[in-house]
């Protein structure tokens, strides 16, 4: 089991403190109004999915692998995109 730690603008954190992803989450809510969630998981790809639902709103903080799998996917998202419009 690893753990993620992310970091959720004010704006979204209004919807997350709500949320249970875990029964052993860990949330705090900061003086700006974001929120950390410190949270275990065992299946990244599975995390990543319920991550990159809130799009530009949260940060994978750590672990780094977690945070490039996130971005890889966001980049690859971005460029079917490109040319589209």
């Amino acid at each position: 089991m690893q753990y993620a730690t992310l970091r959720f603008t004010p704006e979204a954190a209004q919807w997350v403190r709500h949320e249970q992803w875990h029964p052993q989450q860990q949330v705090a809510v900061h003086g700006d109004g974001s929120l950390s969630m410190k949270l275990p998981y065992a299946d990244a790809t599975e995390l990543s999915m319920d991550i990159l639902r809130h799009g530009s709103q949260v940060v994978v903080e750590s672990p780094k692998a977690l945070a490039e799998q996130v971005r890889a996917t966001l980049l690859q998202a971005a460029r079917r995109y490109e040319g589209s419009a």
